[in-house]
């Protein structure tokens, strides 16, 4: 880490504890209002159609799932279900809903509102079915068999198969449970008249994008501090810490490195909160194309590549070293798991003893950069410069979006610098997309290494069977030693972000997703 690294990480460290401090401090207060920068403006309010972060930090707000996790616990917990079973080996699941829950509109919240909300989703057949619903039909298209209401306050869901990750997959914005009512009043227009239970409901979303949240008095939980909430979208990220400074708003997600440096330049008069990202930016290797189905190949690749370096110029202070596809933060993350070190001289003996030579590599990276991978061209770059100290030339392919992610899925690449964000936190929704080897015949292919291990898919498809979680944390461990032998990619970083606050905001807190809770937050009369 450079020096300045280290002051920015001496600083971040202080201002969080000087928050966790001050959270104990004062009393909690009910009142006021809040304003958060966002860096874009929000798409839709319809958690089934929402993609993005902006989207997805405001349905959090207005909806909710039967279960949530406890980052505690580290396990989903009851919510507006109260409880539940399974039964018939895994493929069964009977949730019992709270009685009393009322959503926006007035309406209750019932099993035949839970059956809707998946429904409208997973079957073309429904009278209000809804195409742009892609998320759901892709998480939960070959897991849900049927949803059927048992009785007012008892739903059932029957899997195709048995499917343990299943109550995790619950917890994300695909479960949310949405009011049926206000789907069949407002039709498509739906996504600007949300409906759901959350602490906040919707009062305005004016032209210029701003949000304006309301506390829900009828909320059935612990009703919000805040009085108000508003999103506004303020772009570039340094504004939005100019903003910060001069009172415009209260609080501001930081992201981009430039954003994140600002933000710690006023570390005195700011609140800092670090936050950690379910996601992994890496570099897939193409094993279906000669010679990078050698093992010796893949490891003088994986060897020549400085990550370090990668990390402290393109992520400072944004991300860790990842040492594979799992996070650290989450559960099943196994430390044990041996590194490739960054070692040009052992790479180059590895090309010479796989007899490899005028060796060229195809990269393909994204033309346009997103959250998790800020510079793909400069990466691209050094990823190049790096290949080439051990006599790798690579020929960077930058394609648009679109013709990004089909050359991805086709296999259109020797190497493919990418990422995946989890949207639920179960190490199944890290290995099981990118490296079963089911996944390779599917349309969306997210295989982009083409890695076929009979090993790896028998302990996957045996974590998603049991309920133990002992259990399933020692197939996930054992999993990722066998990814690590077989090196079917390359792990570069974990990204962080940061969520920065005035002074007077308390009670902040995130949860497995690094959202912030804003149900907890208030504001200080000191």
């Amino acid at each position: 880490m450079t020096n300045a690294g280290k002051v920015c990480a001496i600083l971040i460290a202080a201002m969080l504890f000087s928050l966790g401090q001050a959270s104990y401090a004062v009393q909690a207060t009910y009142g006021g209002s809040f304003s958060f920068g966002i860096s874009l403006p929000v798409g839709t309010l319809d958690p089934h159609q929402a993609l993005d972060r902006e989207s997805l930090q405001m349905c959090g707000n207005l909806y909710e799932t039967l279960v949530k996790f406890s980052s505690e616990e580290s396990k989903s917990v009851p919510h507006f279900a109260t409880s539940w079973e399974v039964k018939e080996q895994g493929k069964e699941w009977i949730f019992h809903l709270k009685e009393g829950v009322k959503f926006h509109d007035g309406a209750l919240l019932n099993a035949e509102a839970v059956v809707f909300s998946f429904e409208r989703q997973l079957n073309p057949d429904h009278p209000y079915y809804e195409e742009k619903c892609f998320y759901g039909r892709y998480l939960f298209g070959e897991i849900i068999d049927k949803v059927r209401a048992v009785d007012e306050y008892t739903v059932r869901f029957t899997l195709k198969i048995p499917y343990a990750p299943f109550i995790y997959a619950l917890i994300s914005p695909a479960a949310m449970i949405v009011s049926p009512e206000a789907v069949k009043a407002w039709g498509e227009n739906f996504y600007r008249h949300p409906a759901g239970t959350g602490p906040f409901k919707l009062l305005s979303w004016k032209e210029d994008g701003e949000v304006v949240l309301g506390r829900y008095e009828d909320y059935w939980g612990e009703k919000a501090y805040l009085t108000s909430l508003v999103f506004r979208p303020i772009s570039p990220e340094s504004l939005r810490v100019q903003a910060l400074k001069k009172g415009e708003i209260e609080g501001a997600q930081l992201e981009d490195v430039a954003g994140i440096k600002s933000g710690v330049e006023f570390a005195d008069r700011l609140k800092l909160m670090e936050v950690s990202h379910l996601d992994v930016v890496y570099l897939a290797l193409n094993m279906r194309k000669a010679p990078l189905n050698g093992l010796k190949v893949r490891e003088a690749v994986y060897r020549a590549i400085n990550k370090e370096k990668i990390q402290e110029t393109f992520y400072p202070e944004k991300a860790i070293i990842a040492r594979g596809l799992i996070p650290p933060t989450l559960w099943g993350y196994n430390p044990d798991v041996s590194e490739y070190e960054f070692d040009p001289g052992r790479a180059k003996e590895l090309l010479k003893e796989a007899k490899v030579e005028k060796l060229t590599l195809s990269l393909l990276i994204p033309d346009s950069p997103v959250s998790y991978l800020p510079d793909p061209e400069g990466i691209a770059e050094q990823i190049r410069e790096d290949l080439a100290g051990v006599g790798i030339d690579v020929e960077i392919i930058n394609m648009d979006w679109r013709s990004y992610l089909e050359g991805g899925e086709k296999g259109e690449h020797h190497l493919a610098f990418t990422g995946w964000r989890a949207g639920f936190p179960d190490p199944d929704n890290f290995l099981y997309p990118l490296l079963d080897p089911q996944v390779l015949g599917k349309s969306g292919n997210t295989n982009w290494s083409f890695y076929q291990s009979s090993f790896l898919h028998e302990i996957l498809e045996r974590a998603r069977s049991v309920t133990d979680e002992v259990e399933r944390t020692r197939l996930y461990q054992e999993a990722q030693k066998i990814v690590q032998q077989d090196i079917p990619c390359i792990p570069l970083v974990h990204t962080k972000g940061m969520i920065a606050f005035s002074p007077e905001v308390e009670g902040v807190t995130v949860d497995s997703t690094g959202t912030v809770e804003f149900e907890k937050v208030w504001i200080s009369k000191k």
